[in-house]
């Protein structure tokens, strides 16, 4: 089938709910179109039909607090779990950081002076048709990169995302027409030595990873310390919380999805069984690595109710 522009490229659809139930809204009112993009190409109908289904009812708990604004919980739906799926993969990025946070409070209880650090690091962009090729060469450099002698740490957790080039209509063959930038985001926990007589500079993280990929160019790197972060009239987040928000981000987001037109089903097949998301072994004592089960992605039931909140099914 030909690849065609998405006419539609970038719109945001029409949010139906408001007040507690609008985040649930606002995440599932991708799937239409990306599951009508994915049903043009006949390989891919079965998760197009999927995802179109997926959460199409949800069970919900909302707390009715007496000064503040009312929070809602999904205890209950059918999710497909669909690596596309705009609405589970709003669910794993939640689950993610709700296991980072949890495992590194416990993590910082046995090692209380070791520090989050994030490295990112990039290479160029590629073909489409070249992305699942490109993140297995990434994979592979990775393992070496963690047996250079400056590697700081064995304790550490990476995640991979992929941004698709958009705004230009496609030509060519299936796979050529897109760009795609894979990268990795990695939270790296370091010990105090590492701020004195082990620092690796941001120069040499990038030296070590263009010897890793056995690549000519410099790639793009970055690194840097992990802050807490304040909000007015709220108490500060500790360094790992903040570092799990951002180190457990969407995969792909859905608005960059929804520029693919037809190529989605390219980027499906690419990206088919992979893992993006990785625990070391350092860590996997505190961090559950396991894939995400339609389970881990539901809110866990109240448990503690008081007499001031009300719960509301």
């Amino acid at each position: 089938m030909p690849q065609r522009a998405n006419a539609d490229a970038g719109a945001v659809p029409t949010q139906r709910n408001s007040g507690p139930l609008a985040k649930f809204s606002r995440h599932r009112r991708y799937n239409a179109a990306v599951a009508r993009d994915l049903c043009r190409t006949m390989d891919t109908v079965d998760v197009g039909r999927r995802i179109a289904n997926c959460s199409s009812r949800i069970e919900v708990e909302v707390l009715l607090h007496p000064e503040n604004d009312p929070e809602a919980a999904l205890t209950g739906a059918k999710l497909c779990n669909a690596r596309l799926c705009p609405f589970c993969e709003w669910r794993r990025a939640r689950a993610w950081r709700k296991r980072l946070i949890t495992g590194l409070e416990a993590f910082h209880l046995d090692f209380p002076k070791w520090k989050p650090i994030f490295l990112t690091l990039t290479v160029k962009n590629v073909p489409l048709s070249q992305l699942r090729n490109e993140i297995k060469r990434m994979n592979d450099a990775w393992t070496r990169l963690k047996k250079t002698a400056n590697y700081p740490t064995d304790k550490w957790f990476r995640r991979t995302e992929v941004v698709i080039s958009a705004g230009r209509r496609p030509t060519g063959s299936v796979g050529e027409a897109y760009q795609a930038h894979p990268h990795f985001h990695c939270l790296l926990l370091v010990p105090p030595r590492y701020f004195s007589a082990d620092y690796v500079s941001q120069k040499k993280w990038a030296e070590m990873w263009q010897m890793a990929l056995r690549e000519n160019y410099a790639p793009v790197v970055d690194v840097r310390r992990a802050k807490s972060k304040w909000t007015s009239g709220q108490t500060p987040m500790p360094e790992s919380t903040a570092a799990s928000l951002e180190a457990a981000k969407y995969a792909t987001k859905a608005t960059n999805l929804l520029e693919l037109g037809d190529s989605i089903s390219e980027f499906h097949h690419q990206m088919a069984g992979l893992r993006l998301y990785a625990v070391s072994k350092g860590l996997k004592e505190y961090i559950d690595s396991a894939d995400m089960s339609e389970k881990d992605m539901l809110d866990a039931p109240t448990q503690t109710i008081t007499s001031e909140v009300d719960v509301v099914k």
